[in-house]
C-alpha cells in the first residue's frame, strides 16, 4: 500500500509541529514576561521596604543625637548610632542611602566626642586638683618635690590640650551639620532632622566649654612654683 505523505505547513515543520512550536514559543515568551512583571514587583516592594528601614533609622539617630546633646553621652549610645549607620547602607536607593550614612555618621562623631569630653573633663579636673594639692604641701621647693611638680604641670597642659582638640572637633562638626542634612532633607524634607535652632544650641554650649577650659588651664598656669 503506497505510504501517504504527512502534510507540511507553510513553515515547513509536518502540520501539526508548526503549530505545537508556536505554542511553545508564545508560553516561553509568556512566563518571561511573568518572571519580569514579577521581579519588578519584588524589586519595588523591597525598595519601598529598605526606604522605610533608611527613614526610622534617620529618625532615632536624631532622637540619639538629641540625647548626647542634652544629657552625658556614652560609649553605648555611640555604638547604638553606630549600628544605625550600617543598618541605612540599603542597595535599592544608594541616593537616599548616602544622605542617611552623611547625617548618621555626624551624629555618630558628635556623641563620640561629647562622650569623649565628658572623660576628660573628669581627667582635666583630676590633674588639675593634684597640681593644686601639690603645691600646697610642706616640703616645698625640695628637689623631688619639684620634679613632681614638674610632671604635674605637664600631665594638667596635656590633658586641657586633648580636651580642647575634642571640642573644637565638635564645634566644628556641628557648624558642618546643617551642610549634611541638606541631601536628605531635599528629597525628604527636615522632620526628620535635628533643628537649626538645636544645632546652634548645641555650638554654643562647645563654645561655651572650650572657653571653661581655657579659663581653667590659665588659672592652673597661674599656680608658680
Amino acid at each position: 500500500m503506497p505510504c501517504v505523505k504527512q502534510k507540511a505547513c507553510r513553515c515547513g515543520y509536518p502540520f501539526g509541529m508548526g503549530t505545537r512550536a508556536a505554542g511553545w514559543i508564545v508560553g516561553i515568551i509568556a512566563l518571561a514576561a511573568l518572571v519580569l512583571i514579577g521581579y519588578a514587583v519584588y524589586s519595588g516592594h523591597q525598595k519601598k521596604v529598605q526606604q522605610r528601614q533608611v527613614l526610622a533609622m534617620v529618625e532615632d539617630s536624631t532622637d540619639k543625637l538629641r540625647q548626647a546633646l542634652a544629657e552625658k553621652s556614652s560609649p553605648e549610645l555611640v555604638a547604638a548610632l553606630d549600628a544605625n549607620l550600617k543598618a541605612a547602607r540599603v542597595p535599592r536607593d544608594p541616593q537616599l542611602s548616602d544622605a542617611a550614612e552623611h547625617y548618621i555618621l555626624s551624629a555618630r562623631e558628635i556623641a563620640r566626642r561629647r562622650s569623649d569630653s565628658n572623660q576628660l573633663w573628669a581627667r582635666a579636673e583630676q590633674s588639675r586638683r593634684a597640681l593644686a594639692g601639690h603645691m600646697a604641701r610642706a616640703e616645698r621647693r625640695s628637689e623631688p618635690w619639684l620634679r613632681s611638680a614638674v610632671s604635674l604641670k605637664k600631665r594638667v597642659e596635656d590633658d586641657y590640650f586633648q580636651l580642647t582638640l575634642t571640642l573644637k572637633g565638635l564645634d566644628e562638626i556641628l557648624f558642618k551639620l546643617p551642610e549634611e542634612e541638606k541631601p536628605f532633607a531635599a528629597r525628604y524634607g527636615a522632620e526628620l532632622l535635628l533643628p537649626r535652632d538645636e544645632i546652634d544650641r548645641a555650638r554654643k554650649q562647645a563654645q561655651s566649654d572650650l572657653k571653661r577650659a581655657d579659663d581653667e588651664l590659665a588659672g592652673a598656669r597661674r599656680i608658680g612654683f
